[in-house]
Parts: C-alpha cells; structure tokens; sequence
C-alpha cells in the first residue's frame, strides 16, 4: 500500500538525493559533522527525530541539547538492547539527564522473543530527520558510535564507524521525506512486538515515481522478492554486504547465478557477519566473492545492490543486513531508486572500494 504517489521526482543532487561517503578515503568523523551541521541548520520552531541503533557520540548528543534549548522540537529513538549492551549507556544518561529531552527519548527494549526465528527484535534503523532549511531525512548505514575520546576495547567490538566505509543519503523529495517522517512517529510512539509484521503500517510503500521505501519487519515479503524476479541473462547484480548468513535469500542468488545473472558481492572480512560456508557457496555456484580486510581492522559496513539490466540500472541501499535477524525480525528500512545520479554515486564507490582492496 503506497501512502503517497508523485509521478515525476527530481533527480538532480540538489532534489532527491544527495550520497554522502564515509572511509578510509574521506576525512575523519565526516559523516558525524554531516549530521551536526544539520543539528545546527534547524531554527527556534523546528523540528528534529532520529531513530538509530548505537548512539555514543557525546557531541552530537550535546548539539541536540542545545538545539531543544534554543526552541528546537527533538526527539530521539535509540535501541536499548543493542549487542554490545553498554554501547548506548553514556550518551543515554546525557539525555536523560535534568536537562535532557525527557519524555522525547525513547530507549527502545522489545521484550518478547519472535518464537517463529528465534530473535529479539532490535532497532536497526539508522534515519535522522531535519525540519529545516529544507525538510528532508537522511538515511542508510551510519550509527553515530564514534567519540571524540576513544574507548579502544568498545571499538574493537563494533568497529571505528567514523572511519570505515559507511554512506549517508539525504533525500529531499517530500513525499518520502513524509513517508520517513511519519515511520519515525510511528516509531516513537506506538507500541512494538513481533505482531509488528503483520500490520499495515509496517506493509506500506512509500512511492514517488520510480523511487521506493520499504519497512521491515514485514508479512509481505513480495515487495522484496520482486526485485529479483525478472533478472536473467545479460543482467547483473552487485552486493556490498556487511552481514550475509540467511540461507533463504543465499539459495536465492543461487537460482539468479544458474538463470545467468553476473553476481558480484564484496563482503566484510569478519566471518561472525558472512561465515565461511556463505563464501563457500558463493563460490561454488559461480559467484565472484571478495572480503574487504583493511590493514588497521576498519569496517565495511555499507549495505547496497546494484542491479543492472539492459534497460536500466537501480540502486537499492539502507540499513538492512542479508541476515535472519535483520531480513526477518529487526526494524529496518531500505530504499530503492534508479536516479541517474544515486546510480552514478553508488557505482563509483563499488569501483573505488574494489581499487582500494588491490592497492
């Protein structure tokens, strides 16, 4: 179900998308000082929500004080059970605190276990809204997890995010700045559990021509399915993953591979996220597999698919993991278009990634 529809979107970078990098190419903490300039940009009477799954960054956390303090409406959603429980901790209490947001945060804990896939839900959304200059909504793989002040041992366990490949896309286009804006609503407001999947709000689309916006978890599990369901010969998908383990979705790309679809994947390197037998199958159904290893340990941690056909090309990217949990339980979104510029931006990085790997 669409809840809005606009036929002729703007596809220019100054319309409906603008990509932002982060890595080991681009400048410390950028996608951070992306958000903060943002924080900075809304007026007295405007508005700010982010949902977001680690949040440690003690100075951003402080921007959005002082933006609730100069007559800035914020909110903000955050995981509580994240898993690395103490990540969150810090920049929770800042926001509880006195002076804090008060009954505009929300520590987000689902309590009941999905009996049907063995998962605690989590929320693994990543989607910060800005009511000004322009409204709009960034979306994609960026956690605000890093801080100015390190803790080496946190780091290992969930990877310096400041500096490893991550990407932010700013959409502008406002049926589906309306569309995310609303989900986050939804997500602070209403009350969460495995019976999620199966209500239409969860189910909806939001369209504007040929771009789309998925939420997850789902019931309707077609809406993804059909971005395969055509793909064959003279056709080609490419996947950067950060975590790949669902059997259902690898047997899959095992069927495309035999139908004559080129696969291409670029995987993190650590084996909890993509285990061994994932590359190996890959492998033997003929499918080119590579895991991005950076000599100082940073993460790959983009999520994206890059279909080709001979008619068009279309990007899909956002939080969503290739994994059982992610596929099935968590909250998640994820964002389909076919921008000449979003293809553009997205192909250049693959390129550059895989450069990067034979350096």
């Amino acid at each position: 179900m669409a809840i809005v529809q606009k036929q002729e979107p703007d596809n220019s970078p100054e319309g409906t998308f603008r990509v932002f990098w982060g890595g080991p190419d681009r400048p410390l903490r950028f996608l951070r000082d992306v958000l903060e300039e943002r924080i900075h940009a809304v007026p007295r009477g405007g508005e700010i929500t982010w949902v977001t799954y680690y949040f440690r960054d003690e100075g951003l956390a402080k921007a959005l004080l002082k933006a609730r303090q100069r007559g800035v409406k914020v909110r903000v959603v955050v995981e509580g059970k994240p898993r690395t429980k103490t990540v969150n901790s810090q920049v929770n209490k800042i926001l509880k605190d006195k002076d804090g947001l008060g009954g505009n945060l929300r520590v987000l804990t689902h309590r009941i276990i999905d009996i049907r896939f063995l998962r605690r839900c989590r929320l693994h959304e990543k989607l910060y809204y800005f009511s000004h200059p322009t409204p709009c909504a960034l979306v994609g793989t960026f956690n605000p997890s890093g801080n100015h002040l390190e803790e080496p041992d946190v780091i290992q366990k969930i990877g310096d995010q400041d500096r490893g490949h991550n990407v932010l896309v700013e959409i502008t286009d406002s049926c589906l700045v309306e569309g995310l804006y609303l989900h986050a609503q939804r997500m602070f407001r209403m009350s969460h559990g495995p019976w999620e999947r199966f209500l239409p709000e969860s189910n909806r689309v939001v369209v504007s021509g040929q771009n789309r916006i998925l939420f997850f978890p789902r019931s309707k599990r077609k809406d993804l399915s059909l971005l395969f369901e055509d793909l064959g010969e003279n056709c080609s998908l490419k996947m950067a993953v950060s975590h790949l383990n669902d059997s259902g979705f690898c047997k899959r790309l095992f069927g495309l591979a035999r139908r004559g679809v080129h696969i291409e994947i670029l995987a993190h390197d650590t084996k909890r996220r993509v285990p061994e037998w994932v590359e190996k199958k890959m492998l033997q159904n003929g499918i080119i597999f590579n895991r991005y290893i950076h000599p100082e340990g940073l993460p790959m941690h983009n999520k994206f698919m890059l279909i080709e056909t001979p008619e068009q090309q279309t990007v899909i990217f956002g939080s969503l993991n290739l994994s059982v949990r992610s596929l099935h339980v968590n909250h998640e979104l994820l964002v389909i278009g076919i921008s000449p510029y979003l293809c553009k931006a997205f192909w250049q990085r693959w390129d550059d990634m895989l450069t990067e790997m034979k350096l």
